[in-house]
């Protein structure tokens, strides 16, 4: 039964207060908003071509009611909302009505047919219980609809459609008040509002900006809901609508000026660039969106963004060219706004996810990502052939998602809020050289306490965590890998190799092998492997989907610590591009020197020219001769040829500056020498580039 409100419209028409049909109504436009109007139509026709196939199945399929009876008109879902694919068939035959060129141009029958679909949603107005439909999702489709048709449109057809318009109002933060600016944009330009035209398009170029609240970050990743990572939902749209934007205003008296084309540029070059890969979006960028196919579908998403700012920036595509393509580029980054970091190279890419006080960790809204209540507490993916996780979602153990260390209860995982999730740690972030970095989170959720940091280094990732404490019943593990099984998993464990079998419980291992991906134990521990089908169902992981249970064989690997534990450690290495004869080297001469205590983890390469240090406290290294630091800090160094490369970076984002004494004399910025050692007083970043790295290279005197 239809609410009064949904009766609105057809009430006011009985009443005699929204006019009947009486012709078409006029396109006449002010000149101001001639060259908008025509751009608008350019962008409609020309986003995409029109799928004639499908344009052909949905004129079939339209019922003498103009309905598609496989639409469940009815449904009160919060997402997926299935009665908003009436209007996107529609627009999509709209779209080939009006596009030169084709069989359905401008034919008669063919306008029957949408007028015959339009005046069904017109009557009835459906609307979700999720607010973004009836304000967002709904005008966004139906304005582009009623514009095409505009010189067909009733007097009855242009009001009842700007009394849904209505809806959206200039409003809110981030992607969502792009969206409501642009629905209003286009409902004014049907109007003929050249003032409320006006305010639309400076409401979406005011949002083309850097900020420190919701939208694109210093860092040039993206936030919304929040201090929350969101490259591959909000923000993956607010780059395609931004760049649609940049289209639709050029050349009008409303288009964008070159400091906002500026930060568009840089956002897609140095964030959402980085997360794409192998024609996959990274799991841990996706945001709350894990669906069937969603990382292919985003970075498909991402390409076609990049295409058409190609054509309309030609700096753009300059600097991408420059650049190299997505699956080229080589380099590592840490998004100190995020709590995100990546390294990547043609051969492989990995990525840790993390969250803090700051930044919040995940969400989960309008029943996605049902499972993902541990996806900020250090998930690490690491990809090579870009298939390792392909719709494995159903199939996770979702309390050890890889390189997370968590407490096995037995109790179902509690759902996140939209609100997402903190933990009680401020020492969480991370430093990047542009070539090497840490990551570290000191965590601190639901009762278990861990040292966590990743060191990224000579092509390889070194994991190690300690002080692994939690006053539990349940054991406590902390995963390593979960991906889809690929041919036989080899094992070396007491000086034996052997082909794993279905479970297998190891102590001390030295390595394991699968899919071109090495892992090796530098310190043992209890591992656990597992090559079995698991059974799973995508209604788990959201619920729009069937509870179908499908079976899929899949590689778990993670090491125990136990119940009760107290500052327990592990180490563990992911070595990429491994074979069999390079992981028995690597076992027989240990690629890395290692220190894993409380107040200190470290990682020195074993030619002694790189090593990373967390210093959880002021303390000291013995490594390049002896470093102290005054405060908690992490610092990278490198020697080359001379010189010493030094980066710093404060996780907690709150000092204002560090000291430094390093053995030996150099000369460089900031530096002093006393008694054979070399003073370092660095000036930390503040404000918007609050724990970003500062790299400062030295000259041995």
């Amino acid at each position: 039964m239809k609410t009064i409100h949904a009766l609105l419209p057809s009430l006011l028409f009985i009443l005699g207060m929204l006019p009947a049909a009486s012709g078409q109504v006029s396109t006449d436009k002010p000149v101001k908003l001639t060259q908008l109007h025509a751009n608008v139509w350019q962008y409609i026709l020309g986003d995409r071509p029109p799928d004639m196939a499908e344009v052909e199945e949905s004129l079939h399929a339209l019922d003498g009611r103009g309905t598609w009876p496989h639409i469940d008109y009815s449904s009160k879902e919060r997402g997926a909302w299935q009665p908003r694919e009436h209007l996107s068939r529609l627009l999509d035959i709209t779209r080939a009505y009006r596009s030169p060129g084709n069989r359905y141009y401008q034919q008669k029958e063919i306008s029957r047919k949408i007028h015959l679909a339009l005046n069904y949603w017109l009557e009835n107005d459906f609307q979700s219980p999720n607010w973004w439909y009836p304000d967002i999702g709904v005008p966004m489709v139906l304005g582009p609809i009623l514009i095409l048709l505009e010189d067909e449109l009733s007097e009855t057809q242009l009001e009842r459609g700007v009394y849904i318009l209505n809806r959206s109002e200039i409003g809110k933060t981030g992607q969502n008040k792009v969206w409501l600016s642009g629905n209003v944009l286009f409902r004014t330009l049907l109007t003929g509002d050249v003032e409320m035209v006006d305010k639309a398009a400076a409401s979406i170029r005011e949002e083309l900006v850097v900020s420190m609240s919701e939208g694109v970050q210093p860092d040039w990743s993206y936030h919304q809901h929040g201090p929350q990572l969101q490259f591959g939902n909000y923000g993956l749209s607010y780059a395609a609508d931004m760049a649609k934007w940049l289209a639709i205003l050029r050349n009008t008296p409303f288009q964008f000026d070159e400091e906002k084309v500026y930060i568009l540029r840089n956002y897609l070059l140095d964030g959402q660039r980085w997360v794409s890969w192998k024609d996959k979006m990274d799991i841990s960028a996706c945001g709350r969106q894990l669906f069937i196919d969603s990382p292919s579908q985003k970075a498909g998403s991402l390409a076609t963004t990049t295409a058409k700012m190609g054509q309309l920036d030609p700096e753009f595509a300059a600097a991408y060219r420059d650049a190299n393509r997505y699956e080229t580029l080589s380099g590592h980054k840490h998004f100190w706004r995020s709590d995100f970091q990546v390294i990547r190279n043609p051969a492989y890419y990995f990525s840790v996810k993390m969250c803090s006080k700051r930044v919040s960790g995940a969400e989960s809204c309008n029943s996605e990502n049902m499972l993902g209540y541990h996806m900020g507490d250090g998930v690490g993916l690491l990809y090579q052939s870009g298939t390792e996780y392909t719709n494995i979602f159903p199939f996770w153990d979702w309390k050890k998602v890889p390189g997370t260390t968590i407490i096995q209860s037995d109790e179902d995982l509690p759902v996140l809020t939209c609100s997402g999730y903190h933990i009680d740690s401020d020492f969480v972030g991370g430093l990047s050289d542009g070539s090497s970095g840490v990551a570290v989170l000191a965590y601190n959720r639901d009762g278990l306490r861990a040292n966590k940091a990743w060191f990224m280094l000579d092509d390889k990732v070194v994991c190690l965590g300690n002080g692994i404490t939690a006053d539990t019943e349940f054991s406590v593990t902390t995963a390593i890998n979960q991906a889809h099984l690929q041919g036989d998993v080899l094992v070396r464990a007491g000086k034996q190799k052997h082909t794993a079998g279905a479970s297998e419980a190891l102590q001390d291992p030295d390595w394991i092998l699968h899919d071109k991906l090495g892992y090796l134990f530098p310190a043992g521990g209890q591992v656990r492997l597992e090559t079995k089908p698991v059974s799973g169902s995508w209604h788990r992981v959201a619920i729009r989907y069937p509870e179908d249970y499908q079976t899929a064989p899949i590689f778990k690997l993670w090491m125990e610590h136990g119940t009760d534990p107290q500052n327990e450690n592990y180490q563990y290495i992911l070595v990429p591009g491994a074979k069999e004869k390079v992981l028995k080297k690597l076992s027989r001469k240990a690629p890395f020197t290692i220190r894993n205590e409380a107040a200190v983890q470290s990682v020195s390469t074993a030619k002694g020219n790189q090593a990373g240090i967390i210093f959880y406290e002021a303390g000291s290294s013995d490594l390049f001769g002896g470093i102290r630091a005054d405060q908690a800090c992490i610092v990278l160094l490198k020697k080359d040829k001379g010189q010493l490369q030094v980066s710093v970076a404060d996780p907690t984002q709150q000092l204002e500056e560090l000291h430094l004494t390093i053995s030996g004399d150099y000369n460089g910025p900031y530096a002093t020498n006393s008694g054979g050692q070399t003073q370092l007083t660095v000036p930390l970043p503040q404000d918007e580039a609050a724990g970003s790295t500062i790299n400062v290279t030295l000259t041995h005197r």
